[in-house]
């Protein structure tokens, strides 16, 4: 896995500058997996002066990282020694105080050069939180880092995590400090972001047939001028990317640790791309790695802590997988959707689909994979709403990298929306809608649609949580219950 790339080092112009640059993205608290990926990391360290970067969405996801409030990653991520982070849209899902807290305590910087307080159009004057930064690494050309969050924040978060922040233009704000960056006297400018691309063929780092051109990512790297920013190491869609646009290169690792991106670059030559590693944790993963015993100490009290809860079963036993899919209707969106419907008494269900985060396999089910596969802490909204507008919001939902909407009692085909039953929607009707706060609160950009029917048609049900409703929903579903899509 490491020959290739080690071959391609020792090409290298003589006397170059180089540094490594490990790139991980979309952590999204898989606190457990930290040694390992950290002894992969230390393969890539070892190779020369290095650089540890993290795409954002770290402090979220597992039973361990909420146990703790995204603490567990900073301190597996202080003790792997990682360099700095971008802030992900996940990274504030325990509200800007907490968020604050783990910036402030981390060891390393958190980098935001487009996040600005919305009222004056200043940079947070949060400690520890800075919009780049100028490293130095021992025998290797100063680099300038810069870090980016996605500009559709406001409405991939719950909309009240971000009151008051104003998340500004990313390539506009990359221009800004890489001209800083380099007048400091940075030879190589990184750009870390939680923007993402998607791309099926990483073979050919100049072939970009199949890419997705119309990506945040690629739309980032076409507005940066050549020799802008060497690197963007991406993040927010869980793909893998390894590529080049417009003099600029591309990295992106997936999710959750499963790869480990990795990029070399040389004071003026352009960046070499290697193939992703893949983190070896299961046999047949890859070459075996010893975990690393820091990391290990550093997170063994936060897995102790939270492992009776991950292991506690739930009183559920699912005799084949819930799956999702976020192109189209899946098993596990329409029952979630069929849930919040029957909690709610309503005409419809609706989840969107990146509430959903990962499939729920078979068997005995564990509060630990329940909670992985809807990790938000969401009440349910039950809201009143015509024919026009609720096609209007389907529609919506449908376009763009939202994923395909999840519904209860409804189906989306083509341009037309119809019941289960293939009937249309009565233009004369009021019909009700049962769904999640953050689609209730206007996520996933729904807000304007939402404006249009007034407060007093969207009621929110603080008694009522997403995921101990679907929970119950499961517990009372007798075996191949389980409902589904419309036809």
């Amino acid at each position: 896995m490491l020959v290739s790339s080690a071959l391609a080092l020792l090409l290298a112009a003589p006397g170059a500058r180089c540094v490594e640059i490990a790139a991980i993205s979309d952590l999204h608290g898989r606190v457990a997996e930290m040694p390992v990926l950290a002894a992969h990391v230390a393969a890539i360290r070892a190779k020369g002066p290095s650089l540890v970067l993290d795409a954002g969405d770290g402090l979220q996801g597992t039973i361990e990282a909420l146990a703790s409030k995204g603490e567990a990653i900073v301190a597996g991520y202080g003790a792997m020694r990682l360099d700095a982070a971008a802030v992900g849209n996940h990274d504030f899902d325990e509200g800007q105080a907490v968020l604050r807290a783990r910036i402030a305590g981390a060891s390393y910087p958190f980098l935001a050069a487009n996040v600005q307080v919305q009222a004056t159009g200043k940079p947070l004057a949060w400690k520890n939180l800075r919009a780049s930064r100028l490293f130095r690494p021992a025998g290797g050309p100063a680099v300038g880092v810069i870090g980016l969050s996605g500009e559709d924040t406001p409405w991939v978060t719950m909309p009240r995590n971000v009151t008051g922040l104003a998340f500004t233009s990313a390539a506009r704000a990359a221009r800004l400090e890489a001209s800083r960056l380099r007048a400091a006297g940075a030879e190589i400018v990184v750009a870390v972001a939680h923007v993402g691309g998607r791309c099926g063929d990483l073979s050919d780092p100049d072939d970009l047939s199949s890419c997705d051109p119309g990506s945040d990512l690629f739309r980032l790297a076409r507005a940066l001028p050549p020799g802008t920013v060497d690197l963007v190491i991406g993040g927010h869609t869980h793909a893998l990317v390894n590529h080049r646009v417009n003099g600029t290169a591309l990295v992106q690792a997936g999710a959750r640790a499963d790869f480990l991106g990795w990029a070399t670059l040389c004071a003026g030559e352009p960046a070499r791309l290697h193939r992703p590693i893949r983190v070896a944790r299961r046999t047949g993963d890859g070459p075996a790695v010893e975990p690393d015993a820091r990391v290990a100490a550093a997170i063994a009290p936060f897995l102790a802590m939270a492992r009776a809860e991950r292991e506690r079963p739930v009183g559920v036993r699912l005799e084949a997988p819930l799956t999702r899919d976020r192109r189209a209707a899946s098993p596990f969106g329409t029952a979630a959707a069929a849930s919040v419907r029957e909690a709610l008494k309503s005409d419809f269900g609706l989840m969107n689909a990146g509430a959903l985060r990962v499939d729920l396999p078979a068997g005995d089910l564990t509060y630990g994979q329940l909670y992985e596969a809807i990790p938000f802490d969401d009440d349910l909204a039950v809201i009143r709403i015509g024919k026009a507008d609720l096609e209007a919001l389907l529609h919506l939902l449908s376009r763009g990298d939202k994923g395909f909407p999840q519904t209860s009692g409804l189906r989306l085909d083509g341009g037309e929306v119809r019941t289960c039953d293939g009937a249309p929607l009565d233009p004369a009707r009021t019909y009700t809608l049962g769904t999640n706060e953050f689609l209730a609160a206007g996520g996933d950009g729904v807000g304007p649609i939402l404006a249009r029917l007034g407060p007093a048609n969207v009621k929110g049900r603080e008694d009522l949580q997403l995921r101990d409703t679907f929970l119950e929903w499961l517990r009372k579903a007798p075996a191949g219950r389980v409902p589904a899509p419309c036809p």
